[in-house]
Order: C-alpha cells, then sequence, then structure tokens
C-alpha cells in the first residue's frame, strides 16, 4: 500500500498548499478575485478527482482496511458532487419556469445544495487519510472539517439570498463563475484554515506510509512446562 497511495497523497497536499495560499492571498485582498479565477475554482474539485483517480487505479496494492475507506471515500466525493448536480438542476428549472420566480424554497434548496457541495469535498479529504494518521492528526481532521462546516454554512446562507440576482444574470445569459463565486468570495477565503490543518495533517499521513505496517509483533511463547511425547 504504498506507490498510488503516496502519489495520491502529493496530489492532495500539493492542492492544499495552493488552495490555502490562494485563499489566504484572498482574504488578505478583501476578497479581490484572483485572475483566472475560474481555474482556480475547479482546482478543488480537479485535484480531489486526481487523488482519488490514483487511488482507484492503486487498489490492488491495498489492504482490507484502506480499501473500504476509499470506497467509502469516493461514495462521500461523488455525494457532494451531487450538492452541485442539484443546484445546477434547480437553475436551469427555474430558468425555464420564470412564473415560480425564486421562492423561499428556491432559495434554501440552492444554499444547502451548493454548502453540501463545498463541505463534502473537506470531508472527502478527512475521511480518506482519518485511519493513516496519528492520534494529533486525527484531530487536526476534525478540526479542519468542524471549520469547513461553519464556512460551508454561511456560503450557504449568502448564496441562497444571491439566488434572485443569479437568476437574472442567467436570464440575461450573462453568468459566470466570477458572477456566482462573487457573493461568496470572501466568506470562501476563511477556507485557507481547513486546507492548512488538511495539509498538516497530509504530512503525517506520508510520513506513517512511508514507514510502512507495524511489524507483526512475534508469537508468544507457550506457557507452562513443555512436555515430552506420550509414550
Amino acid at each position: 500500500m504504498t506507490t498510488n497511495l503516496r502519489i495520491s497523497l502529493a496530489v492532495l497536499s500539493a492542492g492544499f498548499a495552493i488552495e490555502g495560499a490562494g485563499e489566504a492571498y484572498s482574504l488578505l485582498s478583501t476578497g479581490a478575485l484572483l485572475p483566472g479565477t475560474s481555474i482556480v475554482f475547479l482546482l478543488s474539485a480537479a485535484v480531489t478527482a486526481v487523488g482519488l483517480l490514483f487511488l482507484f487505479l492503486g487498489r490492488h496494492e491495498w489492504n482490507e482496511l484502506h480499501r473500504s475507506r476509499a470506497r467509502r471515500t469516493n461514495q462521500i466525493f461523488v455525494l457532494s458532487l451531487l450538492g452541485g448536480f442539484v443546484a445546477a438542476a434547480e437553475v436551469a428549472y427555474l430558468y425555464l419556469n420564470p412564473s415560480i420566480g425564486t421562492p423561499l424554497w428556491a432559495e434554501v434548496v440552492f444554499g444547502a445544495a451548493l454548502g453540501s457541495l463545498v463541505f463534502g469535498t473537506f470531508a472527502t479529504y478527512a475521511y480518506l487519510v482519518f485511519h493513516l494518521v496519528r492520534n494529533p492528526s486525527k484531530a487536526v481532521l476534525v478540526a479542519s472539517a468542524v471549520w469547513a462546516l461553519a464556512v460551508s454554512a454561511y456560503i450557504g446562507r449568502d448564496l441562497a439570498v444571491a439566488l434572485p440576482t443569479i437568476m437574472a444574470l442567467v436570464s440575461a445569459r450573462s453568468l459566470t463563475i466570477e458572477g456566482l463565486v462573487g457573493p461568496v468570495d470572501y466568506l470562501a477565503s476563511y477556507l485557507f484554515v481547513s486546507y492548512f490543518l488538511l495539509f498538516a495533517a497530509y504530512l503525517d499521513a506520508h510520513a506513517v506510509v512511508a514507514k510502512g505496517p507495524p511489524a507483526s509483533a512475534p508469537a508468544p511463547a507457550p506457557s507452562g512446562p513443555e512436555r515430552g511425547p506420550t509414550p
């Protein structure tokens, strides 16, 4: 359980470092959008997909425990992507039925779907290596997920409120990634905390995987006096 797993950890760690630095810069710049925001916005999902791809390619290397964890990790990631599909389907439905407007239920569903998309990626990252890291890093992973959950809730709330504006942009056929991310760009910058916490935990996972599985303990010596062959 080494080569592909270590590649996966390296890819994801690099993604955390890049995303964390980008979000920290955005926060210090008071939420200013970076050049090429469309690429930055999609980087997290792309890096996750590449990391999970290496896990899939190296599935023959896994022991049973890691095989089970990786399978559930893929399921969590797919469920998080489902939130994005729900939000996109809702926007398409409201666009095709303009008489509905943007009722409260639509705002709630839209915000919850995109909030779950954001949080789901962090839940994916934390669950993947939770069994590989040592206890202090387990606490770091939990802190990362809790912080991401709080930020995701605020992001979902602001996107829900922004749904009428987003629908107006869709109707004018002028919606862009920048237009979608703009209302929550400053809030999303606070995710740099989760990214850096994940980076620290994944460094520990690298060390644990590089060390390899613990050596098997020697079989205990038989207790009591040895008995000779029965005549």
